[in-house]
């Protein structure tokens, strides 16, 4: 796993408009990274990804996704 040691966890970040988040997955038995995205305090999408890059990258893909569906 890639665990790339300059991102701080919690990750935090704001993308387009929506808040993203990344943590170390909270099930301790699996390996990887938990993420999701919200606006206006509500999630809209969540995942489980192998290395923190992996996590951001598809938290950002599902914002531009969700921001497609809104034009």
């Amino acid at each position: 796993m890639d665990n790339d040691s300059s991102t701080s966890l919690p990750f935090e970040d704001e993308y387009k408009g929506y808040e993203i988040y990344v943590e170390p997955n909270p099930d301790q038995h699996n390996e990887g990274f938990s993420w999701s995205i919200s606006k206006n305090d509500e999630c809209l999408d969540s995942g489980l990804e192998f290395d923190i890059k992996m996590a951001i990258d598809a938290a950002r893909k599902a914002a531009d996704n969700y921001e497609s569906k809104s034009n």
